[in-house]
C-alpha cells in the first residue's frame, strides 16, 4: 500500500475533476434475494423462486456450477442447468449465476483445508473457465441457442469472494485472480455487447485486495461491468457494528478521499472507497452491486433475534439508500463522488447449511413460515426500490 501514499495528495485534484457530474445516471435500487441452487430438481427450485415472488422480488443470484456441467474436461452437459433456467422463466425469475466451483480436473493439486468451501483452479484452467462461461452466455444469454423458451440472462459473476481463503484455496491470490478475469475478458470479448459480467463479489470492503489487482493490471476495470461487495458487518471483537459506524480516517488517505482507516474493511461506508478507487484509475462509469448482506438468527455474540434481524434489515437499506446511492458521500473531496450502489441482493431467502451451524440467515425459517424480516423486506421493496 505504500504506492497509495505517495500519490495521495496528487491525486487529489484528478479526483475532483473525474468526480464531477459522475454517476448521475444511476439506477433506483434494486432489491433482490440469495437462495441456494442444490438439489437442483424443477419442484425446489420452483418452491424457492415463487417464495422470492412472494417477497416482492423477482431477482435471485445463485450458484452456477461449472463442476455439474463440464465433469469431463471439454464436454459439456447441460441438463442441471437446462432445468434451472425453464424452471426461472416458468416462474417470471431473473436469475444473476455465480460462476464457480471448478471440476476435480481443474482443480489445485493440494489437499483442500477443512475451513476451505472451494480450491481455485489451476492457471493452466483459467481458459477452461472462460470458456465455459462463454459457452453459458451463448446457451442461455441474449440470442442463446438453448432448445426451450426461456429468459435471457443478462447479468453474469465470475466467482465469489476470492480476497479470503474459503472461496479461493488454500489462499488469496490477487495477481492469480486478475490472470482469470483476464481471461474471462478475452474469452466474452464478442458478447459484451448482449450481457455485462459482474465482479465476484469481494468479502467486505476490501481496499487492500483490490488496490493489488490494480497493481497487476491498471486497466483491471476493463474485466468487468459491475463492482459487486459483501459488506457484512460481523467483526469478531466489536460484534455486529451497526450501518452508520465508522473507525478513524488515516491522514494520507483522507487526503485521497477514504473513509476510515484502510486496514479494516469492515464498515458500510467503505463500499464507498472501492467507488473512489475505481474513479482514481477512469473507470468512474462502473456501478457497484450488493450481491450479499445479511445477518444470521442465533444465539451467539454475532448472531441476532428475529425482531433484530428485521430491525437491522431496515436500517441497512435506509443507509445504502442515504449514503451509497447516487448522492455525494460526506463533505468535500467525498461529497462530489458517490458510491453508486444500485442492487441489493439480500442473503437470503432461507436457512443455509453451514458446517457452524450459523447459517440461519433466512428470511423463511425451516418450516417454510415468514419471519419478521420478511415483511421487513417486502415493505422495504416498496420504498423508492424498485423490484
Amino acid at each position: 500500500m505504500s504506492t497509495l501514499r505517495v500519490i495521495a495528495h496528487l491525486c487529489v485534484m484528478i479526483l475532483c475533476l473525474l468526480a464531477q457530474g459522475a454517476n448521475a445516471q444511476a439506477e433506483p435500487l434494486t432489491l433482490g434475494i440469495n437462495s441456494m441452487w442444490g438439489p437442483g430438481d424443477s419442484e425446489t427450485l420452483k418452491k424457492r423462486f415463487q417464495q422470492a415472488k412472494a417477497l416482492n422480488t423477482r431477482q435471485v443470484r445463485l450458484d452456477w456450477e461449472w463442476r455439474q456441467v463440464e465433469t469431463t474436461r471439454g464436454t459439456y452437459d447441460w441438463q442441471t442447468l437446462d432445468t434451472l433456467v425453464r424452471v426461472a422463466h416458468e416462474e417470471g425469475i431473473e436469475l444473476l449465476p455465480i460462476v464457480h466451483y471448478a471440476p476435480s480436473w481443474a482443480l489445485r493439486s493440494e489437499s483442500k483445508p477443512n475451513d476451505v468451501y472451494e480450491m481455485a483452479p489451476t492457471q493452466k484452467a483459467f481458459k477452461n473457465y472462460a470458456q465455459f462461461l462463454r459457452a453459458s452466455i451463448e446457451r442461455y444469454g441474449p440470442d442463446g441457442n438453448a432448445p426451450f423458451t426461456f429468459t435471457p440472462i443478462t447479468h453474469w459473476q465470475v466467482w465469489n469472494e476470492p480476497n479470503i481463503k474459503n472461496f479461493w484455496g488454500p489462499k488469496p491470490d490477487a495477481p492469480s485472480f486478475v490472470k482469470l478475469m483476464q481471461a474471462v475478458h478475452q474469452e466474452t470479448a464478442g458478447l459484451r455487447d448482449k450481457v455485462k459480467l459482474v465482479h465476484a463479489g469481494l468479502s467486505k470492503s476490501d481496499l487492500i485486495f483490490f488496490w493489488q489487482l490494480w497493481e497487476e493490471d491498471p486497466q483491471y476495470g476493463a474485466t468487468f461491468d459491475i463492482l459487486a461487495i459483501h459488506p457484512y458487518l460481523f467483526h469478531w471483537w466489536d460484534g455486529i457494528r451497526e450501518p452508520d459506524d465508522m473507525d478513524n480516517d488515516d491522514d494520507d488517505y483522507a487526503a485521497l478521499g477514504v473513509i476510515g482507516s484502510h486496514n479494516d474493511p469492515g464498515y458500510l461506508g467503505k463500499v464507498f472507497n472501492l467507488q473512489l478507487m475505481m474513479q482514481l484509475k477512469g473507470f468512474a462509469e462502473k456501478p457497484i452491486w450488493i450481491t450479499e448482506m445479511g445477518y444470521f438468527v442465533a444465539d451467539h455474540r454475532l448472531g441476532v433475534s428475529e425482531a433484530e434481524q428485521a430491525k437491522r434489515l431496515k436500517s441497512t437499506l435506509t443507509f445504502i439508500r442515504q449514503k451509497l446511492g447516487k448522492t455525494g458521500y460526506g463533505q468535500g473531496v467525498r461529497g462530489e463522488v458517490a458510491a453508486n450502489v444500485e442492487r441489493i441482493y439480500w442473503f437470503s431467502l432461507e436457512d443455509f447449511p453451514s458446517p457452524d451451524g450459523l447459517g440461519s440467515f433466512g428470511l423463511y425459517r425451516p418450516d417454510g413460515s415468514l419471519r419478521p424480516a420478511a415483511k421487513t423486506f417486502i415493505h422495504e421493496t416498496k420504498q423508492g426500490s424498485t423490484p
